[in-house]
Order: structure tokens, then sequence, then C-alpha cells
């Protein structure tokens, strides 16, 4: 049996619930009261009536939460594991209240990231395989559902689960919004994971496309042992690698990468270049500043970076963070992008991407043939 419910669910690595729950209220308002159990891996959030829950889950955007790797909207909530009819009886009740038919573009199965939600991944695996064919047998489940939602099923250790909906623009793709990414033998360092998992979940397949053509120049600053070198140059990049310390031998020998023995925060380039990437173990704040100043000064086009964060208060350590970057392109007038996101190879730290804005040219005015009358 499936109760309705109208609520908001994010998931987050374990430890984060507070700050992910600080998001939330900057985000919805200061009554609101988000319920975030230490270490539970998810936050939940009790929307008074229907129609404010659709509100607030439209509203939702791509990177509106840094702490949140997945979200959705809460249909209902059952308890013990569901069983395949008991999810089908779910979309034909809220399909019937709402006088539509039961659609979805994509189905995800999932539970949280904490060491008991962990022990239930297995058991998601074999619900999605039983459920997934039933849906799309009743023609409820289909790619070509272009602007349906993406069907949400998730397991809780507590003995329950929820059955839930969220725009496919927003939301993963990957069960509990964990990247599921293979990462070539050979990788200097464990960061070579985390850049993997950033140009997918910070960069549009477009703009991977574009910003990642071989040849173009990166900064690596702060870059031994030299995972992040190794991960553009393996893409066919020119890297130069910044950092006092040594590189890992297979970073040297993609031929790719040039080594220069100097500090991060003094290193400057002789002409600008395409990408500043930056992993150095240093204070947020002063990397934010490093950040903005690159970008602002008109050094790099792409910066991918990491802030470190202190423990406690993140969340406000990450608003400081935008306020140094967002005062250092104001001052240069320049316009920007900036994602950030808490990814799961990232520990007490946050991975951004920052996009400083193009300029267009004015359009030329054509010249009259001489003697032409208008």
């Amino acid at each position: 049996m499936i109760t309705p419910r109208d609520r908001l669910v994010w998931f987050c690595r374990p430890g984060f619930e507070n700050d992910l729950a600080a998001e939330i209220v900057r985000w919805a308002g200061a009554s609101v009261r988000p319920h975030a159990p230490d270490g539970a891996g998810w936050v939940l959030l009790d929307v008074p009536a229907p129609e404010a829950v659709r509100d607030l889950a439209a509203s939702i955007r791509p990177f509106t939460f840094v702490f949140a790797r997945q979200w959705f909207r809460v249909l209902g909530e059952g308890a013990g594991p569901p069983e395949p009819g008991e999810v089908i009886a779910a979309l034909e009740e809220t399909a019937r209240r709402a006088g539509g038919r039961p659609r979805a573009r994509d189905l995800v199965v999932e539970a949280p990231d904490s060491e008991a939600g962990r022990r239930l991944w297995p058991r998601c695996e074999t619900l999605a395989r039983r459920l997934r064919p039933e849906l799309e047998a009743r023609g409820w489940l289909s790619a070509r559902h272009r602007h349906a939602p993406r069907l949400h099923v998730a397991l809780a250790p507590e003995g329950r689960f929820w059955v839930g909906v969220s725009d496919p623009r927003n939301s993963s793709s990957w069960p509990g919004g964990i990247a599921r990414l293979m990462v070539p033998p050979g990788a200097p360092s464990r960061s070579a994971r985390k850049v993997e998992e950033a140009l997918h979940v910070l960069l549009t397949e477009h703009e991977r496309q574009k910003a990642l053509k071989p040849g173009r120049r990166v900064v690596d600053l702060g870059a031994a042992p030299g995972g992040w070198s190794w991960q553009f140059a393996r893409r066919g990049l020119l890297v130069t690698a910044v950092d006092n310390a040594r590189l890992a031998p297979q970073v040297l020998e993609t031929g790719l990468v040039d080594h220069v023995q100097a500090d991060g925060f003094r290193f400057r380039p002789d002409k600008p270049v395409d990408w500043m990437v930056c992993d150095m173990v240093k204070p947020g704040e002063r990397v934010a500043r490093l950040v903005g100043l690159w970008a602002a000064q008109g050094r790099a086009r792409w910066l991918l970076f990491n802030w470190k964060l202190p423990g406690g208060r993140r969340f406000e350590a990450v608003q400081r963070c935008r306020a140094i970057v967002d005062r250092e392109m104001g001052r240069a007038g320049k316009g920007y992008t900036l994602r950030l996101r808490h990814l799961y190879h990232d520990r007490d730290e946050v991975t951004g991407y920052l996009a400083v804005a193009e300029r267009r040219s004015a359009p030329t005015r054509k010249s009259r043939r001489p003697g032409r009358r208008r």
C-alpha cells in the first residue's frame, strides 16, 4: 500500500545533510524545516499542499544545489521493499488524480549512499530489472516521451520506499546521482577520477566538444602528481603543469605535458590559454580569488577547480567563495557562468567550473558601392 505524500527528497554524501539543508532553507525560505538525519545521505522537505510542492519542484534548475547529487518530488510512500505492482498502482492513481496517463521518459531505482543504503543497491538493481519491462510493455516508459518526467523509486534503510518524479533536465540519470564512469588504467592519482566526473557533470556534451578539442592549451596549477594534467593530455590537449614537486612518470610520458617548477599562485602564462585548472590543497577562499583573477584578467576562458572547505558550515564557506569570484568578475565587467557541485569523488571540497562569457563583436556596417544611390 502506497500513501500519497507531498514532499521533496534530495540525496547527498553522508555527513553533508546539514549543508544541503542550509541550501534548501536559502532556496525555499527561512520558514521551511528540512528533515536531515545525520549520516542518512538524504534530506526531506515536507510541503503543505500539492500545488506548493509542484511549484517548488518546477523552480529547481540543474545547479540550484551544490551539495545535492539527486532529487525528486515524492508521489507516494510505502513500507517495506516495493513490488512492481505497487509502483504501477501508485502511478495509475497519480495519473488518475491528474486526469492524464502515466508516462515517464526514464526510470531510476536507487538508495542513499549511506552504509545501510549501500546494502540496498543490489535490491535496487533487481527491482529495476523487474519493473522496467512491465512499464515499457504498458507504454508508460519510453525515451520517446520527450517531455515526460523521470520516474524514481527510492529505497530507504528505514524500511520504507518513495515513488517520485523529477525533471530529466535537472536530475541525474545515474542512481543516487553517483557517476558510473570508467577511468583508464594507469591514472597517476585518485584525482583523475574527479576530473572525469567533473567534465561529465559540470559541462554539457556540446560544451565538452567545444572546450576539449585536441590542441587547446591548459595550465594546471599545483599539478603534482599529475592526475588532472594526465586527464587533459590523454584527450590531446597541451598542458603546462605547474608545481615545485615531481610529476608521475606516466604524465610526462604522454608527450603533451610540460613541467614548470614554480609556485602555482605566482605563475602567469606568457599569453592567454584556453584552460586553467587547479586542485591545490589550500583554503578555498584563497583559490577562489586566484580563479577570479585568472578569469577577470582574461588569462583563461574555462576554469576547473576545487575549493577546500572547513569542517562545519560548509555551505557558508561556498557562499564566501562565490562572492569572491563575483567581486573580481564584477570589477572587470565580465559575464560568466559558474557551476558548483559536491561530486562523488569530492570529500571536504566542492568542484567548480567557470566559463567566461564570450564578447560579441559589434555588427559591421556594409559600405555602399561608389556612385550607388539608395
